[in-house]
This record gives structure tokens, sequence and C-alpha cells, in this order.
């Protein structure tokens, strides 16, 4: 008993060491129990991967061959670690033919691309949603945007990026280590090729130079245009608040002059359509024969084809096409794909256009902010559902000469009119496997 009242007595003689102490080691003992999760959670991740490693391949298939574009200056330059050390060994247990292809400069993934000579099954954009956009642009271009020739290679997304939306759309719900969970989950979509058909939109700009013409640029997640998107983008130049610089963004910049306050333009937008013989032809089914499976459909369930195929020609629908013109005064613009807004598979193929509110005071502006910081979805004045668009921005007369930015998946653009045209279920990507049957 002395000596329990004597070590109280010590520690309080010692306070401040004894906090010290106190907080280094359950600092420790937390990183302990985290990096030991982590290494159980790849183990298993690894023994999945193994299983198709060791499956017997067909003397008369190669082995397969992924081609995966790096972008080593994503997330701060943890891309090509993060790559290194929770993706790339499960490809290789799978016995998966892996080639890496680090890009040096921003938008070179998409001549990588439109250049690509080797043969590869598949593409793997090891970055954000910046440079998704890049390859699914270089992939389009290269096959002058024929979607049956574009559907033919799968592209997979390993959430690398600082922005990672449409990674989250297609690999979420996990409640313990989430990151390290997305990462794994993602490069066993690969590993299984587990796919499904995602939208795609097109974008170029309405005028064009008869001796410059500039190609269009895909995207799969959103096209955004106003003041939280200009306030987001500057994020970075407040990195001595560490984490909280997303939160710090909006409260430094929400009172400047330089963002876009006034976001109006003349929208022009034709009503959705599900197909008709003014926007579809029929096409002829594919149906893949035995001799095509690969070695990993052994894990894959069969897909059955559909019996009969849908005559467009016969489908009428008036409204298809027609467009519709309003003008628009507003604090924010954004064009969402149906691939980040809960769609269901019976839905309308749609680009959702969110509006936001024509004014918006400071305070406002802030908690609008550190809400979507925190990942919360927002509230619009005004949802617009359409396939084709044609926007023409309106000089502002305050500052006319100001140049404006816009992005497309969260890459920048310098905002002139443009057309954006829908693409459904265009692009095929690797996704995750139902919840009940992936690795826990």
């Amino acid at each position: 008993m002395a000596r329990i009242i004597k070590f109280f007595k010590i520690i309080r003689s010692n306070w401040k060491k004894s906090t010290f102490a106190l907080a280094a080691i359950s600092y420790g003992g937390s990183y302990g129990i985290e990096s030991y999760n982590k290494e159980q959670l790849m183990r298993r991740y690894c023994e999945d991967a193994v299983r198709y490693g060791d499956m017997p391949l067909p003397v008369n298939l190669k082995p397969r061959h992924v081609t995966v574009i790096l972008n080593p200056a994503a997330n701060k330059r943890k891309a090509k670690d993060l790559l290194e050390k929770y993706c790339a060994p499960l490809l290789h247990l799978a016995g998966i033919a892996v080639t890496i292809i680090q890009t040096e400069s921003e938008g070179q993934a998409r001549s990588i691309v439109e250049n690509l000579n080797s043969h590869t099954d598949a593409i793997v954009v090891a970055g954000g949603d910046g440079s998704l956009s890049d390859v699914v642009t270089g992939v389009m271009r290269r096959c002058n945007t024929d979607v049956e020739i574009v559907k033919q290679c799968p592209i997979g997304i390993l959430p690398l990026g600082q922005t990672n939306n449409v990674a989250k759309s297609l690999f979420n719900g996990y409640t313990d280590l989430p990151q390290i969970h997305a990462m794994a989950e993602a490069t066993m979509a690969v590993v299984r090729g587990t796919t499904k058909l995602v939208d795609t939109i097109e974008i170029e700009p309405l005028e064009q130079d008869p001796e410059n013409i500039i190609k269009p640029v895909y995207a799969v997640g959103t096209v955004e245009w106003g003041a939280w998107r200009d306030a987001n983008a500057k994020a970075n130049k407040y990195w001595y608040w560490g984490s909280l610089r997303r939160y710090a963004t909006y409260v430094f910049n929400g009172y400047k002059s330089d963002l876009t306050w006034d976001c109006s333009a003349d929208l022009r937008y034709s009503e959705p359509c599900n197909g008709c013989s003014r926007c579809r032809h029929n096409r002829q089914s594919s149906h893949s024969s035995s001799s095509d499976r690969r070695w990993w459909h052994s894990f894959v369930p069969r897909t059955r084809s559909a019996s009969f195929e849908i005559d467009y020609s016969k489908v009428i629908n008036e409204k298809c096409g027609s467009l519709h013109e309003i003008p628009i005064v507003t604090t924010e613009l954004k064009m969402i794909t149906s691939n980040l807004d809960s769609p269901t598979d019976h839905s309308v193929p749609a680009i959702k256009v969110h509006l936001g509110p024509e004014t918006v005071s400071y305070l406002d502006f802030v908690k609008e902010g550190w809400k979507r910081a925190d990942g919360h979805k927002t509230v619009n004045k005004q949802t617009i559902e359409a396939k084709d668009i044609e926007l023409r921005p309106r000089e502002t007369v305050s500052k006319p000469e100001q140049s404006k930015m816009f992005s497309i998946d969260n890459e920048e653009f310098e905002l002139k009119p443009i057309r954006v045209k829908l693409l459904p279920k265009s692009v095929t990507m690797f996704c995750a496997q139902p919840m009940d049957s992936a690795v826990s």
C-alpha cells in the first residue's frame, strides 16, 4: 500500500512528465493496434488474391496483363508508395502481368493512352478523379468515341488521389480502415474481373477556331462552376492548417471578390430519353463463346444475355432532342452524372444540373463549405435533368476581364461556352463485389 501511495505522489509531483508519458503510451498503443489491423486486413486480401494466382491457366490463354497509369504527384506524392504497398502486391499474387507507366506532366495520361502500343487486357488508373478523366479521354479519342469499342477495354480506378469521388461511388461502405479497404477492394475488383457500365459526359467548346480545333474532354463524375469550386481549388494554399485546410479555405475566401459569385449564363438542354428512334440505333448483340472466357471468369458467374434486342426504330419520342432554353443566375452550377447520384438500374440516363442560390451570405457560404468538407450532400435551389446541354456564360458587369475557371472531374479549365453530351453506359469499369461476399 505504501508503494502505491508513493507512486501516486511521484506522479503528482511530476505531472507534466507523467501526462506526456501517458500521451506517448496511448498514441503508441493506438498506432500499434492500427498497424496490426492493417496487416491482418491485407493478409486476408493477399490470401484471396493467391487463390486466383494458383488457378491453372488454359494452354490457349496468355497470362492476364494490365497497364497501370500512375500519377506520382497525386495525393501529395504519396500515390506511388501507396500503390507499391497496398495495390501492386495483390496484382502480382494473382498472377497478373503489370506494366506501370508514370505520368510526368498534367494531361500526359491522355496522350499515353492514345498512343498505347502494347497489348493489354485492362487499363488501371492509379490516382484521383482528374487522372481517371484523362485516361477516359485518351480511350475515347483513341477509339474515335466508338462506344462499342470503348466498352471492350475495362478501366480500373485505384483511389490514390486527393479527390476520389468516382472511386467512392464504386468502393464505399467500409467502417474500419476505409482508405485501406477501398484501395485493396479496388485492386481486387481488377483481379476478380467484376465490372459495370458507367455513364460518361463529353465536353467540347461551342465555338471552335478552324486553325486550332480543341478535342472533346470526357468526364465520369462532375462539371463544376462557381464560388465553392473556386474556394476548394485554393485549399492547398492553406497547407499549414494541416487537416483543417479544407475548412480554412472557406473562412479565408468567403469575403473575397475573386471568387465566381455570379454564374450568369444561358442554359439550353434536352430532356432525358431512355432510347428512341431519334437517338438510338440497334446494335447486334455480341455474345462471347466459352472459348472467349478468361481464367478469372471461373470465379465470376456467367451473365445471361437478353433473348431479344429492343427495336428502338419503333420507339417514338417526339420530345427527344427538343431544346429548352432558360436564363440562369446562381452562385454555383454543377453537372453530375448518375454514377455519383445514387442511380437505380431502371432510372432514365440523365445529367443532373444542380443550381445553387442566386446570392449567399458569408456565414452561409462558410457553413455550406464545411458541410461539403465533411462529405455531406449539398442542398440545391433547383435541379434540372438533361441529356444534352449547351451552356453560354454571360460576362458580368462588375469584372468582365476577370479570368474564370471551371472544373471537369476536379481538373481546371478556362471557362468558355461549352456543349455537354451524355453517353449512357459507355465505359466499362471495375467495381466492388456485393458487400456480403467481400473481405471483411
